[in-house]
């Protein structure tokens, strides 16, 4: 445009001073209007050239604007349905763009898939307990059985103690659930469900449980298998365990509490692997209550109390005995033998009615300090015969270097050790390390005399009494995987009755010393 204005002044100065041109040179005159009418022909076309190029810019810019708010119409109608928001502030509309699912690791490197808003959760969770171990020596040795005057030969091996593998997580927020299969066991099972569990955790600090799982009847129970200061835990909890608790038990119930108590009850059913057909199944019930006086970050003191109730006995079948029987391996699972045991405490004649188990717990840590007991009375109720009581309890205690056991208020139980530096040479971490001892008996005899013959004592029951001492070394790796080494020394006390009136009964009791070792591999 200045282009056009320039030229259209040079022009009219030329028309002004052609006057004059003219007046001195009428001949030139023709030529001169020649020379402007072209130019000015040049220059119309010219500003028609301009004209049209703007009015091609104006058609592309409009064009541009109409796509550009065609696009942003669509990614907010996008966001929207993506499940975003579009927010009017400051005289214009601003997309917020939907939160997407993510991954959240948690502090002992575990690792969750988690929905935008943590309501909907999913995470792997596994454990192998891989075992090792023998007898070192046995008294008496013998091929007849156990618990016979001959004695029977106890072996070692190797066992996929646990081999569990699933999911855990949250549903709606309010819900959260477990589904674990074990490939292990004594004697390396065939897979089994081993937890399928769901929970209502909508009211604080409280947990409403249904389906199979683990149960919270004892404090050493409570505490997860990954948690627990040797391979095994102690016979005496074990043994009543076997009354209305243990792994992979039917349950219904609750349990509630905060950083200084613990309870619950649940209703329980069979186990796992129990049979549908049976006339019979377990029912009975337990409770539990805690208390720590103190809990502190150093210092954690801890008391509480349990009681089970076996209403019914479980039968393998019609015209089968209503029964139960007590029994434990001797600390140790790389054999299959029980030579403590009650034997079946029920018969087609005098089946078990019912069956009770009480039992009080304390513990201490302070500091890398850690102690724990419990102890046991269980009564079983016979139809014509006389009732049968057995007790027992443990003791254990330990100490660390570079990580310590520190209380979980949701299980009312105590964990495991996670250490300060993970193992790791090159950067020069050694784990953590426990040292423990434990000490534990379990008394299976009643009603029993050896100088007497069985036929004089028909209640009587002799499953023995066991005395097992153990030590351990315990080396943590990291969070997720450690090593066990436990020496455990065994005395089963048991005494067979006389054959004849007056007689003297006959030894019929064990002493073991066994050698084992884990790799214990969690997520």
């Amino acid at each position: 445009m200045k282009k056009i204005f320039f030229a259209t002044s040079a022009l009219m100065l030329t028309l002004t001073t052609g006057t004059t041109f003219a007046a001195e040179k009428p001949a030139d005159l023709a030529k001169q209007i020649q020379m402007l009418q072209q130019q000015l022909q040049s220059m119309q076309q010219q500003l028609d050239a301009v004209k049209a190029n703007e009015a091609a810019q104006t058609e592309a810019i409009a064009k541009e604007a109409m796509a550009r708010e065609e696009a942003v119409k669509k990614a907010r109608e996008a966001n929207l349905e993506a499940g975003g928001k579009n927010v009017f502030e400051g005289g214009s509309i601003r997309m917020i763009p939907p939160a997407n699912p993510k991954i959240v690791e948690s502090a002992t490197h575990r690792f969750t898939l988690s929905s935008a808003d943590g309501n909907w959760t999913i995470a792997p969770t596994g454990r192998v307990h891989f075992d090792m171990g023998g007898y070192l020596s046995q008294k008496p040795e013998g091929t007849t059985g156990i618990g016979t005057p001959a004695g029977g030969k106890m072996t070692g091996g190797v066992n996929v103690r646990r081999g569990r593998f699933g999911v855990t997580g949250k549903a709606m927020g309010d819900f959260s659930y477990q589904f674990i299969l074990d490939g292990g066991g004594a004697t390396d099972n065939a897979t089994l469900i081993n937890t399928a569990m769901l929970s209502y955790t909508g009211i604080k600090n409280t947990s409403l449980d249904i389906g199979y799982f683990s149960a919270y009847f004892s404090l050493d129970r409570s505490a997860s298998s990954n948690d627990v200061m040797f391979l095994e835990r102690a016979t005496p909890v074990n043994v009543a365990d076997g009354i209305v608790g243990g792994t992979a038990r039917s349950q219904v119930g609750f349990r509630t509490w905060d950083k200084n108590y613990w309870f619950g009850a649940y209703l329980v059913g069979s186990s796992v692997g129990q049979a549908h057909a049976l006339t019979q199944r377990t029912l009975g019930a337990y409770q539990r209550a805690t208390y720590n006086p103190i809990q502190t970050d150093l210092l954690s003191v801890h008391i509480g109390g349990t009681a089970g109730q076996l209403f019914k006995a479980p039968n393998s079948g019609p015209g089968t005995a209503q029964t139960i029987t007590l029994s434990d391996r001797p600390e140790l699972r790389v054999d299959p033998s029980t030579p403590l045991s009650t034997g079946a405490l029920g018969t087609v004649a005098n089946p078990v009615t019912g069956s009770s188990v009480y039992g009080v717990e304390s513990a201490v840590a302070w500091g890398n300090l850690f102690y724990q007991g419990e102890y046991f009375w269980v009564n079983v109720e016979r139809r014509g015969r006389p009732s049968v009581n057995f007790d027992g309890g443990y003791a254990q205690v330990s100490y660390t270097f570079g990580g310590r056991r520190t209380y979980s208020a949701n299980s009312g139980a105590y964990s495991g050790v996670n250490p300060v530096e993970p193992f790791s040479p090159n950067k020069g971490g050694m784990g953590a390390f426990e040292i423990a001892a434990r000490i534990s008996q379990m008394d299976l005899t009643d009603r029993f005399t050896s100088s007497l013959t069985a036929a004089a004592q028909p209640g009587f029951v002799n499953g023995g009494r066991q005395t097992s001492y153990t030590a351990g070394l315990n080396w943590y790796w990291n969070s997720n995987m450690l090593w066990k080494l436990n020496y455990i020394h065994t005395n089963l006390d048991k005494m067979n009755p006389t054959a004849t009136v007056g007689g003297a009964g006959t030894l019929g009791g064990l002493k073991l010393n066994a050698l084992a070792a884990r790799f214990q591999v969690m997520f």
